[in-house]
């Protein structure tokens, strides 16, 4: 016996899941969107950063543009980092961009590692500003060779 009320279940289903799922891919689109340069420099630039303060200069050499990679190897890179000071933290303040060029300004703190400065000036906090260059689709790092 198949009943008006036995063939209405099954579209009852299917509508309720399909609301369920038109609902979740609109969600997921809404947080799709596309970031602003601005945006998409800063959260490289932190990362960046976060790789620098944790002395993880292999990950941090990923960042610098395809040119400079192409040039210094990775064992060169770390030689451009002394001892003198170690970085604690950074903050990114701003990025400011143009086309395929940005500028980000970055709070910086650092610690002191000679003794005989470390004494009476054990932590300087500074700005410091950056470019970061578009190549390839990618934001990278400008390192000056």
């Amino acid at each position: 016996m198949t009943s008006v009320f036995s063939s209405f279940l099954p579209r009852r289903t299917l509508l309720a899941t399909s609301a369920i799922l038109a609902g979740a891919l609109l969600a997921g689109c809404a947080s799709m969107t596309a970031k602003t340069p601005e945006q998409e420099v800063q959260a490289r630039a932190e990362a960046r950063w976060d790789a620098l303060v944790k002395r993880d200069f292999d990950k941090a050499y990923n960042f610098a543009q395809p040119g400079f990679r192409a040039v210094v190897k990775p064992e060169a890179y770390k030689q451009r980092f002394g001892t003198a000071g170690t970085w604690k933290g950074a903050q990114i303040h701003e990025a400011t961009c143009e086309a395929a060029r940005c500028t980000v300004r970055v709070r910086l703190t650092t610690a002191i590692n000679i003794p005989r400065f470390a004494r009476s000036i054990p932590e300087v906090v500074g700005y410091h500003d950056e470019v970061w260059v578009r190549d390839e689709g990618q934001w990278w790092f400008f390192e000056k060779l």
